[in-house]
């Protein structure tokens, strides 16, 4: 994070930098003082020749803080949808100071680059088509990244109002059948595809269901 608490000054020089045309070295006193975004140069209307308060240095560098927090966050989400948690817990590992992590992520939301609710039906929608995952793993993993509860229970409900679990979780029983399908003990049996299922998310009810069509079979 730029360095708020160095003393104001008169700018004498105002250069683009070599490396980046969008930044700028501010110099003050004939030193290199601080780069800021070209959009913080030109908001603040800063010349050389002006004097800059203490204040006035607070004020720029506050505006170049929320710039470097929002090109962070852009970049963040280029690679992939994420949720609000995400975003914040991004920008908190940079030192970004919490009411500039907040005024960031409502800019996020009103671009529409921020949006749990559609990151939590796409997210259950793409866990289940891919993985086959039950209800319970993809609630709980909506809620591991960040996403309320309540839009997690509707985006799970909303997907299983019409998609098989049933089905995903017979499918899941089949491919692991083989692996346990000499054991000598059938309570061995249940238990061990018992727990396979659970951990691929499936409600108690649905792998009960499944347990003696499985359990015994050669």
């Amino acid at each position: 994070m730029p360095d708020t608490d160095g003393p104001g000054g008169t700018i004498t020089d105002l250069r683009v930098q070599e490396n980046d045309a969008d930044r700028v070295s501010v110099f003050v006193g004939g030193e290199f003082a601080f780069g800021v975004h070209k959009d913080v140069v030109v908001k603040h209307r800063l010349t050389t020749g002006q004097t800059l308060t203490p204040e006035d240095r607070e004020a720029v560098l506050a505006d170049e803080a929320t710039v470097q927090a929002k090109q962070t966050a852009l970049d963040y989400l280029a690679y992939k949808p994420r949720t609000e948690t995400e975003v914040r817990r991004k920008l908190r590992e940079t030192d970004t100071p919490a009411p500039v992590i907040e005024d960031v992520v409502a800019r996020m939301r009103e671009l529409g680059y921020l949006d749990d609710e559609a990151y939590a039906h796409d997210y259950a929608h793409n866990r289940f088509s891919n993985k086959g995952y039950g209800p319970v793993r993809i609630r709980r993993e909506l809620v591991e990244r960040g996403v309320d509860r309540p839009l997690a229970d509707r985006a799970v409900d909303d997907l299983f109002a019409d998609a098989d679990a049933q089905g995903a979780a017979r499918e899941h029983a089949e491919k692991y059948w083989p692996r346990i399908a000499d054991e000598d003990d059938p309570r061995r049996q249940k238990q061990k595809l018992h727990d396979y299922l659970r951990r691929r998310g499936f409600t108690a009810d649905t792998i009960y269901r499944l347990l003696d069509e499985f359990v015994g079979r050669r």
